[in-house]
Order: structure tokens, then sequence, then C-alpha cells
């Protein structure tokens, strides 16, 4: 390894990505430069190195415009049923659109995973899939297949200029970037009134011409979480029926609130995160932040956070507890008693 002659040390390694079907494919690795512990809060260092791995999806405008995005009531609770592989095939222009953006992506060196591949390992598995006693729909699912960091989705229009008579074609289109675990909006990027006949020139052209101020918005946003850490939310909680509750005295002397408190001060990214809910039966954190990679350079996800989490717990206050991730983002760790 090149050493650099710098008061912070940083090793330059390009990090693969893999993919596969389950929880545990979180452990899949973003393209991140290794940075040594002393360089982790260094702002320059991480906007230089960082990038993320991007997945691009129709918007539920898209979808709903070829008619492939309703509402399902499952019990008391309304689902969005979210149908891509009906909308591939709807939409002519979806593959030239998606493989577009790809292609401008990767063109700069940002790690892909692509929407009709993951669609086509999901074969087999319904939109709308029960499990672990909660609805998900086709978004959650296709997320936690693909394990994304950013999501970026697309709005567009393609229609006739009817006032030409040369019948030229006007394109508009949306791009939003999410983080994937949050659901958080982190830039947009509208274009309007692009004029030409190809939809993949017309596409191409403008991208090429538009696109930098928005991958910078990506590029910065995934700089700061390599720096200060993912956001993801907690929730502990008691199963009903356990013979003990979260103001009940632990093996360690104080509580069990009190035994969670101090896990989450000693591990969260610089004691960073809100809690929102405290009872007996649940204390719920909201701004949770993890750190995004291990010392060794692999991704360190929520679902590895919840993972020693759950193992600390059964073995300071000898406990039984199950790990009940949800979603990419979403933590839940429910304690079943003795």
């Amino acid at each position: 390894m090149r050493t650099i002659s710098h008061p912070f040390i940083v090793s330059a390694v390009i990090i693969l990505l893999s993919s596969c079907g389950n929880h545990g494919n979180s452990g899949k690795l973003a393209s991140v430069g290794f940075l040594a512990p002393a360089a982790e809060n260094t702002a320059v260092n991480a906007i230089e190195q960082a990038k993320p791995e991007i997945m691009i999806i129709p918007s539920d405008n898209l979808l709903q415009s070829y008619g492939v995005l309703s509402t399902i009531t499952v019990g008391s609770s309304e689902y969005i049923k979210r149908d891509y592989q009906k909308y591939l095939l709807a939409d002519k222009n979806s593959k030239a659109a998606f493989s577009v953006i790809q292609d401008e992506f990767s063109r700069l060196g940002y790690p892909l995973t692509d929407l009709e591949m993951t669609l086509k390992s999901l074969a087999n598995r319904e939109a709308t899939d029960a499990a672990d006693g909660m609805e998900k729909d086709a978004k959650t699912i296709l997320l936690q297949k693909a394990s994304p960091d950013i999501v970026i989705e697309l709005d567009y229009d393609f229609s006739m200029d009817n006032t030409d008579a040369n019948l030229t074609k006007q394109l508009s289109y949306t791009l939003t970037a999410l983080d994937a675990y949050t659901n958080k909006s982190i830039c947009s990027k509208t274009i309007s009134d692009v004029s030409g006949r190809d939809f993949k020139e017309m596409l191409t052209a403008s991208l090429k011409k538009n696109i930098k101020p928005f991958i910078d918005g990506i590029k910065t946003y995934f700089a700061d979480m390599v720096t200060n850490g993912r956001e993801i939310t907690v929730r502990f909680s008691v199963e009903k029926g356990a013979k003990i509750n979260l103001g009940s005295e632990c093996a360690t002397g104080g509580t069990y609130s009190d035994w969670i408190i101090d896990y989450m001060d000693l591990n969260t990214r610089k004691g960073t995160y809100k809690l929102q809910n405290n009872t007996d039966y649940e204390l719920f954190f909201t701004n949770v932040r993890i750190p995004v990679l291990r010392e060794d350079g692999t991704q360190f996800s929520a679902y590895h956070w919840a993972r020693q989490c759950g193992s600390a717990i059964k073995n300071d206050c000898g406990i039984k507890v199950s790990n009940k991730v949800q979603g990419l983002g979403d933590v839940e760790i429910v304690i079943r008693g003795f």
C-alpha cells in the first residue's frame, strides 16, 4: 500500500459489490475508499472517496400513469401496491430511460443495481408479502433484496408537440434521490421542454448537460453519511405475555431501560439518537446514527447493528430477544423474557 505523506493516512481501496436474497445481503460492500480512523472526520477525504450504490426505479406518479399502482386494505391498514414488472412491460421507453441514467452514473464510477435484474431474482415472491406479522409492499421487498444506498426515482413525460408540423416531441423529467434507509429526500432535478424526436438521444444529451449538480448533491450526502453515520430507527419492545417489562431490574443492576440507553450511548455514531417514546413496554429511537463501515472496510448495516445488540442484551441481561428488522433501516428488537 502506498503511504501518503499527510497527517491522515487513507487507503484508496475500491470495494466490489455482491448481492444475495435475504437480510444477510446487507453485508454487501459499498464502493467507498477505506477511511483510516484518524481520517473519518475529514470531510474532504470522505467527499473524494465516497461512492454510494445507486438503484433507479420509477416514481409512484409514473407507476400510476401506467395503471400499476393501487391501494389495498389488509385488516385495518392500507398499503400501496406497486407492480414494477407490469410497468416495465407497459412503458416502451423504460428500458432506454434506465439504461441512459445508469450509463451516466457508471461512467462516473458509481456502483449500480439494475431494477429489471433484481425483479427477475424476486420472480417467485409476491408483490405484497406477509412476513413477521407485517405487510411488506413491492418497494420494501425490492430494496431489501438490492440493498442500495441511494434510490433515484424517475418521473417523466414524453409527448408530441402538436404545434410543430415537423412532429417534434417534448421531454420533461424529474430525478429525485432518496436515502434508501430512511426514504428522506436528498436532492432533486427537474428538466423541462427538451425537444427532439428520439427519446434516448434526447435524454442522453440532457443528462450530460444537466446532471452534475444532482450528482454533487448525492456525493456530498453520502460523504456526510460515511463521516457521521447512516441513519436508522430502533425500537425495543416487550413481547405480549412476557413476565418482564423495561422497568424491571436487569442482571447488570439497573433496569432494562437503563441498559438500553447505555448501549445506545456507546454503540451509536458519536452518541447520536433521539428518544421518541419511553414506556415500560417500548423504547423508540429515531435519527439513530450507526457506522457505514466496519474497521476492515466492509459495510455495516441496520441488520448487523441489531444482531450485535441482540447478542449483547442476551449476554448481559440473560433474556431472550428476537431481531425483527423491517426494511433496510428499521430495527425492532423484541424482548421475549427468560
